[in-house]
């Protein structure tokens, strides 16, 4: 499975839709560190507003980070292998175990004396 292409118009309404829904996310930010109210977001100096913004974009980064793994997790749970989900992300199997460690369940090792010779 390799990673989804998306269009030029797929990619336009994506980012459109980030930054509508990274807008009030900054706006309340930038008003719990300037103390303005949200609809005055834009008045201050634009360096300081992009700085807001870029922290947001952070914040946004580590949420996709945390959702990502836990979509790994869920197609490791029913029964998705690490190749697979490093096809999927287009990266190696070896990427996809370091990038996601508990993704993919391992069996337990057997214990000495489980031989599948017959002896305990």
């Amino acid at each position: 499975m390799a990673p989804p292409e998306i269009t030029p118009e797929e990619q336009i309404a994506l980012d459109k839709a980030l930054y509508e829904a990274l807008e009030p996310l900054a706006a309340a930010v930038r008003a719990r560190e300037t103390g303005l109210p949200e609809e005055r977001m834009w008045d201050a100096d634009p360096a300081q507003v992009a700085l807001s913004v870029l922290a947001t974009w952070k914040a946004v980064d580590a949420e996709v980070k945390r959702l990502t793994a836990i979509a790994a997790r869920t197609a490791g749970s029913y029964g998705a292998n690490y190749e697979q989900l490093g096809a999927a992300w287009g990266i190696t199997r070896q990427g996809a175990r370091k990038k996601w460690p508990e993704a993919v369940d391992r069996p337990a090792p057997a214990e000495a004396g489980d031989g599948v010779d017959g002896r305990a």
